[in-house]
């Protein structure tokens, strides 16, 4: 405790000298920003399309690092994860339908 009878203990929100008393200071909310909305849109897009040979590997590594990149850049984490959740699926579908198809050209094209 100090002299003033407040706790010393740091905390959460940051204060500030109002002229008369420290006054805590509201901390603003991070906006959504750009990246983290694109890797949204560029996720879902991907996970719509994942099955879709080279589109949906494409589209779900763009996601994935749209959505690395917002975080990095202390854009909205839901956003920004969702985005990237979603890209990471659709490239890990997007993977297994372009070397199921590879596969099949390269045998010969029959069934």
């Amino acid at each position: 405790m100090s002299d003033d009878g407040q706790s010393t203990r740091p905390e959460s929100a940051p204060r500030q000298w109002d002229g008369e008393k420290w006054v805590r200071v509201p901390q603003p909310k991070a906006p959504a920003g750009g990246l983290s909305i694109a890797a949204l849109v560029v996720g879902i897009a991907a996970f719509v399309t994942g099955l879709i040979p080279w589109v949906g590997l494409l589209l779900g590594l763009t996601a994935f690092s749209l959505g690395v990149y917002a975080l990095t850049r202390k854009q909205s984490k839901v956003l920004s994860l969702i985005g990237g959740s979603l890209g990471a699926v659709a490239a890990v579908t997007g993977l297994i339908t372009t070397i199921a198809l590879t596969t099949w050209i390269m045998g010969g094209g029959t069934a």
